[in-house]
């Protein structure tokens, strides 16, 4: 079983608990500070134990050294219970790494630290874990890791003893330039803004609906890179239905407010978006296996002495060698003639898929070809891109 993914997070970095990375899966999976300790439970004021009868102890009192009544005769039955609590922890710790360790698909990391001592002679001597670490876990195999590197470490420290006592000299010794050295030429530079063609776009798309359709745009967008990276056979009606409260928490999360009929009338959207993509041979098409194919695609590129970022929705290469940028658009429409609305549509994005193109050229040299795909309405407009 797998969970839902993360929606709202980027291509880069997902943070998140080792609880919550439960039936996930990631190419690499950093898990960071083992070495740190889980801390010391605090005293509860009752331990008990469940099985296989019901077994009670009440804490010690104060200034008391074990409990008025003992079993076994030696040792007090709160201790008794408390060290089955402990070892009951670390089974948990244990399964907790296994987890963590676990959902790796090509590359882990474990991160961990432990400390250097002196003895009395002031010889460095390293360390073990803490018990409540999940270093500890696995310090059969990595204490051999951190000898190596504390052994470094002493050798590091002997040579800066000795580069200490040269520290009081100054070094007066000159560099000269050739004879016949020339001054370089200033590089070439840009000056520099915040880019402003995401919110340009934005202004372009989303000022006739409002904050609604931003907020369905947004989603209809992320999901559909996730079939597309998912694969498109597998996904159906029934499959986007069933995610209809994951919908509603995603537009909640995008930022969206209202009443629950606003709310599941902008869920209604997107599914309706998602399913005539997965049913349309246009969109099986579109979001089907390709060739370089690449969803969200970052690039950053200077136009016209303007330094711009652009976020392309999908691009791939077809059979026929060329290059294609498209761009998904959740506009909808309600009246009879819908062809002239696409090309009135396709003539108000022109221009920000041309740049697209540009962008693309300058690192593809194959033809390039622009598409819209609107997914509420199975419409489809493409051109040619000509320099």
């Amino acid at each position: 079983l797998y969970a839902l993914p993360d929606t709202e997070a980027d291509d880069t970095l997902q943070l998140m608990t080792i609880h919550q990375s439960k039936g996930l899966e990631f190419d690499y999976v950093i898990v960071p500070g083992l070495g740190r300790s889980s801390g010391s439970n605090k005293k509860k004021l009752i331990q008990w134990c469940e099985h296989p009868d019901l077994l009670l102890a009440p804490i010690q009192e104060a200034g008391s050294t074990s409990n008025r009544f003992t079993w076994p005769e030696e040792n007090g039955i709160y201790p008794w219970l408390e060290k089955l609590d402990q070892e009951k922890d670390s089974f948990e710790d244990e399964r907790i790494l296994y987890v963590a360790s676990t959902r790796a698909k090509k590359f882990l990391h474990l991160l961990g630290n432990t400390a250097l001592s002196s003895d009395i002679d002031g010889v460095l001597e390293l360390k073990k874990p803490s018990a409540k670490s999940l270093l500890s876990k696995l310090w059969p195999v990595a204490q051999p890791i951190f000898a190596r590197v504390a052994a470094q470490e002493k050798s590091l420290i002997g040579r800066r003893e000795i580069e200490s006592e040269k520290e009081h000299s100054i070094d007066q010794s000159l560099r000269r330039l050739a004879s016949d050295w020339i001054f370089p030429s200033a590089p070439s530079h840009v000056k520099w803004s915040p880019p402003q063609e995401k919110a340009r776009v934005q202004e372009i798309e989303f000022s006739w609906a409002g904050e609604t359709a931003r907020h369905i745009g947004s989603v209809v967008h992320r999901w559909l890179k996730h079939i597309a990276e998912d694969k498109i056979d597998k996904w159906d009606k029934n499959r986007i239905g069933n995610l209809h409260n994951i919908f509603k928490q995603n537009l909640v999360a995008c930022g969206m407010s209202g009443n629950n009929d606003e709310i599941e009338s902008a869920v209604t959207r997107i599914k309706s978006a998602l399913i005539h993509t997965v049913n349309d041979t246009r969109g099986q098409w579109l979001l089907g296996p390709q060739k370089n194919s690449q969803n969200e695609l970052h690039m950053t590129t200077i136009i016209d002495g303007d330094l711009v970022s652009l976020v392309i929705d999908r691009t791939f290469i077809d059979i026929d060698g060329s290059r294609w940028i498209i761009d998904y658009k959740t506009s909808s429409h309600a009246g009879t003639d819908v062809d002239f609305f696409l090309d009135r549509e396709q003539e108000r994005y022109r221009a920000q898929l041309n740049r697209y193109a540009v962008m693309m050229s300058r690192i593809d040299t194959r033809p390039i070809k622009l598409g819209l795909y609107f997914p509420l309405l199975k419409g489809w407009r493409e051109w040619v891109y000509e320099e």
